[in-house]
């Protein structure tokens, strides 16, 4: 019974989506932002993500909006990598975000599990009575820089054109209010709440959020001479505003991971 079940076993890993050839290195210490493209059919380029970025990246179509990570040893939110990764014929974004599980699974023996839970979080909601949106947030023009825009993912997990922080702020092209809600979930905006997106705009977005996402307590002199803090831009940039609530949220829990080998 124990060989056959082995048997299965194996038999299901063998049948995982995998990339043909996939690289991992270290981010330079000196990277800023946060990149994850798809800059041709069957192919990831990710730059200077976190394990726990990655994490997110590969569960949340599973998972749905607004999952919570937790668990793990401290380095899978410090540590940063390059991630390339190959994959057979023209492989599209779902399929490769299968894959980036596959690789998590093989490279950083990511073993996890999910659990329903409550918890604290924020509503992505409109900051006028009349629903009037800030200057900066535009309709998404239908294309990708003059090309084609690759077809709208189910469930809107993510853009159409791009969506990566950079200094100072996040820059986002054919999404929609759940993407930004999604995106504002993340380690990198350093909310520590999940956000749900509670708008009630429909269609897809161009922005540029200029803000700050580093913790206030980083850097207190950076309030009064950089980029406003997220609450301020959300608000004064594209009329829409966080505020405090309660949801029910699926928690994906690391049991255990290991750095991966670098390439």
């Amino acid at each position: 019974m124990r060989v056959a079940l082995l048997l299965t076993v194996l038999a299901a890993q063998a049948a995982a989506p995998a990339f043909e050839v996939a690289t991992i290195r270290l981010s330079p210490p000196e990277a800023q932002g946060a990149l994850i493209n798809f800059p041709q059919p069957g192919r990831l380029s990710v730059t200077n993500f976190t394990l726990r970025m990655l994490i997110g990246q590969a569960y949340q179509s599973e998972l749905g909006p607004g999952f919570q990570i937790s668990g793990g040893p401290s380095w899978i939110e410090k540590d940063r990598y390059v991630i390339l990764g190959q994959a057979a014929g023209g492989a599209t974004r779902a399929e490769m975000m299968v894959m980036l599980k596959t690789l998590l699974v093989e490279r950083f023996g990511l073993k996890a599990h999910s659990e329903m839970k409550e918890v604290d979080a924020y509503a992505l909601v409109m900051a006028r009575k009349d629903a009037k949106t800030g200057p900066k947030l535009q309709k998404w023009s239908g294309n990708c820089n003059g090309k084609p825009a690759p077809p709208a993912q189910p469930n809107a997990t993510g853009p159409r054109c791009a969506a990566f922080f950079r200094p100072p702020g996040l820059v986002m092209r054919g999404v929609t209010m759940a993407v930004l809600a999604n995106m504002l979930s993340a380690s990198f905006a350093n909310l520590g709440r999940p956000v749900v997106d509670r708008t009630s705009l429909d269609g897809e977005f161009d922005f540029d959020l200029e803000t700050n996402f580093a913790p206030a307590s980083a850097n207190p002199a950076a309030a009064d001479t950089g980029p406003p803090s997220v609450f301020v831009a959300l608000q004064e940039q594209l009329g829409l505003k966080l505020e405090p609530t309660r949801t029910t949220v699926k928690v994906l829990i690391v049991d255990s991971a290991d750095r991966p080998s670098i390439d």
